[in-house]
């Protein structure tokens, strides 16, 4: 027993000294060490080294990231990566933060790279070369497998010397971000591709390659290939295959192309897919049929196209989908009931689309399933993000979807959604954000709703919610960020003056909701308050002195009765109009952008405001200034200089008088200028000169006098900013409207108004402007084609103004004088009434079919009305009154089928009234003063030769006696007519606002009555 003991340990031994033998003999051959397992690093090759210096010399480091590149070691050098065992370089790794471009490598690159012949991995993404070509050279470097160059501001041609990395396995030449720095690389021929037969990666984001053909062919070759991204190549279209090699695809990007086919038959193959991205095309028709063979797929994204189908039921039987975006196309019909076979769905978006039907009947299998799952303990994907927003469903709120437990985004705005909410809603406990916005909610808010700990955004707004929402509804939310229940406008708050909320918002808009007649108070507590909208809530208190001193980037209380007086102003974004306001008026800081003080009570110059005096580096970034309708007087100051960035200024309906002062020349970016009912006086303005970016003039209602001059038509825009990058140019269009009503201006219309090529509503009217009217009207584009546009002004884009901007004219349309505000983009018209004009009408008048009202009344006007004028197809207004116009009424007239107002009145036109009932429901008033016109509506029937017939002679032989009595009742008639009606005329004289009502009241009546009579 012992023996053998002794034998086991000296064979122990021995085995011991055998294993140190050949551990040290291994060491020595490897550089390995045995005993502690770690390598011993060989030293860097000489002949690499150098050529790494090489590198070094030619780039340029602006943040000396290649510091460490100085020692004898290159191995421990930053980026560099080498063999354990031969210290060859294997990896160079160079790759910068994207978000930090200047400090980025660029220069040159060395072809000493070419002796890094062991160098299997090199990444230079996302550094700066300037749009320097892709080395030649670098296809030379036979041992790389994965090459990324992504980002790395290379430009040109991409080398097909490429193709000769036969070892490549990744290859990346797109973008790390394409929105950020656009490559400008392009291919021509992909062929060199298919020497690649080991790819796996292809990223080739951004580069164009719109000039290539044999895109799929080429990838056909590459049997190997997982991954497949070719985002943004301006790809116009992909040809089929036959038949499908790379099956094993897992990853297809397409999106941000220009394809429009939906065929892609060869999607039938890609049975292995897991992502695919089709977003950001222009895809019509249905959703690729080859979809349906996809069975492992978990992210499909659709959005942005022009799909116009129903959605397919088969889509939803695709149990492996965890992401399904669908945003933004023209999907229709019912949203299937089948939805919830999406058992593994996280992600669904499907809005901004025209689904219809019942939403409660669709999402109620979805969060069963949801609910089925928790039940069972299931380890599957259950739905988190929802988004049916934008479409046209109906029904009410589903309170299956209380089920959804881990449900964290849910929107269902801007439906056709009714009912109250059930107090199921409180059952989401794991909510963030909530739309339920533009739809018609009704009924009280459910307390559940202030369960939700987790909700950090709820937007409620323009629904029909009523009653209270209390402190009880949001006593236990304490995530909340923003709260939106505006535009509910039977909605009241009720907060007590002392309580403190448990959430600190960032944005709050309770407009149209009732708040007043107190300022809330509770708003002290809110520190981190940001945007705040209270308009027309009803108050009617002085705004807390606390409040002034907070650091918002917007406010709006504007239509309210708010009382007192505003200290000096420093929020970026200003919205006080419409309230009870006093002076003095406010002082405002540089860092102001927008500031409406419109229709307040403030008086006086407006130099103490505007005037004060300025430090050198002070810039002042107020771009839009409304003071409008107050009761300012005094000259206009003469300090715009100091306002050099404004786009928009409104000083209209006030009392100030004098000229246009030469500092306005200053005001290069101006858009939008509204100067009237004021008592302006002097020739047209020549400070406006130099305001080039003008689109939207109205200085009507004043006592200019003199021509209108010729340099107006310069107004015809220019460039403003260019974004090369992105492909993205900046522009200010010419002027679009000119408003000129109710001066004295005079001469001729100037014929360089016609180079106003964007010019949409033009107004001389009530001047004393003589000769004939420009042919070149009937070259105004904007009024050639109706607009479908409610904002079409450049100065609307929030990249080149403030967004929310909006732009008004009062323009006198159909006979009465209206206020246009965000309706403004879809008007054309043209007024030259009142005025001395002579001549005939121009032919070329009639090419205008977007024109909506025409109003040549009151001048001297001669011939005929032009024979085409049917051909107008969108006017609604028509007055030729007042002229003396001869000939027939064209039977085109009758064609106008949107024609409401129409008055031809005392001019010397004949014969028949074109029949049809568009003309002859007019009042017979449309037509009276045409001795030789005849027929409906007037009570003048036509003969055979279609002249009035004449009237028969009655009780010829009675004497005249009476007419002596008859001519004193007919000379008192006006007298007792005006003294009957001026009480019930003399406030609608005298108050502008309650004219406007009154007679938009009547145009309203009328189109009722109209409406009742069709």
């Amino acid at each position: 027993m012992c023996a053998l003991k002794s034998t086991s340990l000296m064979d122990l031994n021995m085995r011991g000294l055998v294993v140190s033998l050949l551990c040290f003999l291994f060491s020595v051959a490897t550089k390995f060490n045995c005993c502690t397992g770690h390598s011993l690093k060989a030293l860097c090759n000489e002949e690499e080294r150098e050529a790494l210096l090489s590198f070094k010399t030619g780039v340029h480091d602006p943040s000396n990231r290649l510091s460490s590149w100085v020692s004898e070691e290159c191995c421990n050098w930053e980026g560099v990566l080498c063999h354990n065992t031969t210290g060859h370089v294997l990896r160079l790794n160079l790759r910068w933060d994207v978000y930090q471009r200047a400090s980025s490598l660029g220069g040159n690159i060395s072809s000493s790279l070419l002796h890094l012949k062991h160098l299997r991995y090199m990444d230079l993404s996302c550094n700066d070369f300037g749009s320097l070509n892709i080395p030649k050279f670098f296809g030379f470097l036979s041992n790389l497998r994965y090459l990324n160059l992504s980002s790395a501001g290379f430009g040109g041609v991409i080398p097909h010397q490429l193709g000769n990395l036969s070892k490549l396995h990744y290859l990346d030449i797109g973008n790390c971000q394409y929105y950020i720095h656009r490559n400008s690389l392009n291919v021509e021929d992909l062929e060199w591709i298919s020497g690649l037969p080991f790819l796996e990666y292809l990223d080739m984001t951004t580069v164009n390659l719109s000039k290539t053909s044999n895109l799929l062919q080429v990838m056909n070759k590459l049997h190997s290939l997982s991954v497949l991204r070719l985002s943004n190549c301006e790809l116009l279209a992909i040809d089929s295959l036959r038949h499908v090699n790379f099956s094993n695809l897992l990853i297809l990007d397409l999106s941000w192309n220009h394809l429009i086919s939906s065929s892609f038959d060869w999607f039938a193959d890609l049975s292995s897919l897991t992502t695919l991205n089709l977003a950001d095309n222009t895809i019509h028709g249905q959703i690729p049929y080859g979809l349906r063979n996809m069975s492992s797929l978990i992210f499909l994204d659709l959005s942005y196209n022009k799909f116009a189908s129903s959605l397919p039921d088969w889509l939803f039987h695709m149990t492996t989908l965890e992401h399904l975006y669908a945003i933004s196309n023209m999907f229709q019909g019912k949203l299937p009931n089948n939805i919830g076979n999406l058992s593994s769905i996280t992600y669904l978006d499907l809005s901004d689309n025209a689904l219809e039907g019942d939403i409660l009947r669709s999402l109620g299998n979805l969060c069963a399933f949801q609910l089925s799952k928790i039940s069972h303990r299931s380890q599957g994907k259950s739905l988190e993000f929802l988004n049916l927003g934008g479409n046209k469903l109906s029904g009410s709120f589903p309170d299956t979807l209380g089920e959804c437990k881990i449900l964290e985004y849910l929107n269902l705005g801007e439906n056709r959604l009714s009912g109250h909410l059930p107090n199921e809603l409180g059952q989401l406990n794991s909510l963030s954000s909530l739309y339920i916005h533009r739809n018609s909610f009704s009924g009280k808010i459910p307390i559940s709703l202030g369960r939700i700990s987790t909700l950090s955004r709820l937007n409620i707004r323009e629904n029909f919610f009523k009653g209270i929402l209390s402190e009880k509804h949001l006593a236990n939310l304490t995530s909340l960020k923003e709260l939106d229940a505006s535009s509910n406008l039977q909605l009241t708050m009720q907060a007590s003056s002392n309580w403190t909320p448990p959430f600190q918002l960032t944005g709050l808009d309770l407009g149209s909701c009732l708040l007043g007649p107190q300022f809330p108070a509770w708003l002290q507590t809110q520190k981190n308050l940001y945007d705040l909208n209270m308009s027309y809530a009803g108050i009617s208190d002085v705004i807390p002195a606390w409040f002034w001193t907070r650091t918002y980037q917007t406010i709006d209380l504007s239509h309210n009765q708010i009382i007192g007086s505003i200290p000096s102003l420093h929020f970026p974004r200003i919205h006080l109009g419409s309230n009870n306001f006093t002076d003095p008026q406010p002082q405002i800081s540089s860092d102001v952008v927008e500031l409406d003080l419109s229709d307040n009570l403030f008086r006086g110059s407006l130099s103490p405001m505007l005037c004060r005096q300025r430090t050198n580096k002070e810039v002042n970034l107020l771009n839009s200034l409304d003071v409008s309708g107050n009761l300012l007087s005094g000259e206009l100051p003469n300090c715009w200089m100091y306002w050099r960035e404004l786009t928009v200024l409104k000083l209209g309906n006030n009392n100030l008088t004098g000229h246009i002062p030469s500092s306005m020349a200053s005001l290069i970016w101006l858009g939008s200028l509204h100067l009237r009912n004021n008592h302006l006086s002097g020739n047209f303005p020549l400070p406006l000169k130099n305001c080039s970016s003008l689109m939207v003039l109205d200085l009507s209602e004043n006592e200019l006098t003199g021509s209108i001059p010729e340099w107006i038509g310069n107004f015809i825009g220019k460039i403003t900013e260019t974004f090369l990058e992105v492909g993205r140019i900046l522009y200010t269009a010419s002027l679009m409207v000119l408003v000129l009503h109710s001066n004295k201006f005079n001469g001729s219309i100037p014929v360089e108004l016609c180079h106003l090529n964007s010019l949409q509503i033009l107004d001389l009217g009530n001047n004393n402007l003589s000769g004939t009217i420009p042919r070149c009207f009937g070259n105004y584009s904007r009024m050639i084609k109706r607009s479908n546009s409610t904002s079409p002004f450049p100065f609307h884009d929030p990249y080149y103004i403030t967004f929310g901007s909006t732009d008004e004219a009062t323009l006198v349309m159909k006979g009465v004088e209206y206020e246009y505000h965000k309706s403004l983009g879809l008007l054309a018209g043209i007024d030259l009434s009142s005025n001395n004009l002579s001549g005939g009408i121009p032919e070329e008048f009639t090419s205008l079919h977007g024109l909506i009202f025409f109003n040549l009344s009151h001048n001297h006007l001669q011939g005929k009305i032009p024979v085409k004028i049917g051909d107008m197809k969108s006017l609604e207004s028509l007055d030729l009154s007042m002229n003396r116009l001869s000939g027939v009424i064209p039977q085109g007239m009758a064609t106008i089928a949107f024609l409401s107002h129409l008055n031809l009145s005392y001019n010397n036109l004949s014969g028949q009234i074109p029949s049809g009932t568009q003309l002859r429901g007019f009042s017979p008033f449309s037509f009276i003063g045409n001795p030789e016109l005849c027929g409906a509506p007037l009570t003048d029937d036509c003969g055979e030769d279609g002249k009035p017939k004449a009237p028969i002679p009655d009780n010829d032989g009675e004497d005249d006696s009476g007419w002596i009595d008859m001519k004193w009742f007919y000379l008192g008639m006006p007298w007792g007519f005006a003294v009957g009606v001026w009480p019930i005329f003399a406030p609608l004289a005298l108050k502008r606002a309650w004219r406007h009502a009154y007679f938009q009241f009547l145009d309203e009546m009328k189109y009722k009555l109209l409406g009742w009579c069709s």
